[in-house]
């Protein structure tokens, strides 16, 4: 007998043993090892096709849970061997649910395209009453302005619209291309009672809608207060006064218990209505009572000037159009 029939006995002993002590229905321990259950796998994308890094993939009825990774991707293998509710979610985004029916080694794939939320960065409420000469009574409006944005671009806003739920009221907002915000008026004439101080202290919520139907609301926000005293110009104040070099316009000091500034507007008047802003000037001392007005600037013609009292939101009241010349 060699040397090597002489070790086989031991040599087979060790193999029996060893197969002895193999298990080979040993539970797999491998969490992506798709012979464990069902599995998922997929990419969390905006609707412009962009990964949603950071996404949460939840698995509730099987208690589990992972986020997409920078390129949007997830994997969720070992689930129940069901149909399982697939839930995403993202901050900025509507969250988005699949159903999906698994089976055991079978990686399913999915694909979810969420939709950005849209969202009211902020807005406003100013009020301004302008008196007039004709007709007696004071114009009064109060003009409400959104600037809104949409996780899928702006492209993606639909509407824009504020209610006041006190005053059973709904209005649209129009986009202004020169200031790029959503603004609208509303005219006291339009209101019961023709007033706005009945809206003064009522929520008015400001709301956005996408494309797709989701909304979203700013907080409520209030008209602080509405400015029915009207500033009065003493010089120039006749209709007759012509002027030939520069001015001090005078008017009475406005009474107020709340910050405040004033503004003067000097207009021309071209073929009997307003040709536009000729010069400006303002006054941020609330005592302040005049201003000069270098008239000498000036084409000679007819002119309109008014004065303005401007508190700190942004609500206003202003004089009636005071005409006069310039030699």
């Amino acid at each position: 007998m060699n040397g090597f029939d002489r070790g086989r006995p031991v040599l087979l002993g060790l193999l029996a043993v060893l197969v002895a002590g193999c298990n080979w229905h040993a539970p797999r321990n491998n969490e992506f090892d798709p012979q464990r259950g069902g599995n998922i796998e997929g990419r969390v994308l905006t609707r412009s096709a962009r990964a949603v890094a950071g996404a949460e993939v939840l698995v509730r009825d099987a208690g589990r849970l992972c986020y997409a990774d920078s390129a949007g991707g997830f994997r969720l293998f070992g689930l129940p061997e069901e149909s399982l509710r697939v839930v995403i979610t993202a901050d900025s985004f509507v969250p988005d649910s699949v159903t999906v029916a698994l089976r055991r080694g079978v990686i399913d794939s999915i694909m979810v395209s969420l939709n950005g939320r849209p969202l009211v960065l902020a807005c406003g409420l100013k009020t301004h009453v302008y008196g007039r000469n004709w007709p007696p009574d004071p114009l009064s409006f109060c003009e409400m302005t959104a600037s809104v944005s949409d996780r899928d671009g702006d492209s993606d806003v639909d509407s824009v619209w504020v209610e006041v739920r006190d005053a059973v009221l709904r209005k649209r907002l129009e986009y202004d291309p020169d200031r790029r915000v959503f603004s609208s008026t509303l005219y006291a004439g339009s209101l019961p009672g023709q007033s706005l101080e009945p809206l003064v202290g009522c929520d008015f919520v400001f709301q956005v809608a996408d494309r797709e139907g989701a909304t979203a609301a700013a907080p409520p926000t209030q008209i602080v207060r509405v400015m029915c005293c009207l500033p009065e110009p003493v010089f120039p104040s006749s209709g007759t006064d012509s002027l030939s070099g520069d001015t001090t316009f005078v008017w009475h000091r406005y009474k107020y218990d709340y910050p405040a500034s004033y503004h003067g507007e000097v207009v021309r008047i071209e073929a009997g209505g307003p040709a536009g802003v000729a010069l400006s000037f303002d006054r941020p001392a609330p005592d302040d009572t005049t201003g000069r007005v270098a008239i000498s600037s000036l084409l000679s013609g007819e002119y309109y000037w008014t004065v303005e009292v401007i508190d700190g939101y942004g609500n206003s009241c202003r004089s009636a159009e005071q005409r006069f010349y310039v030699r």
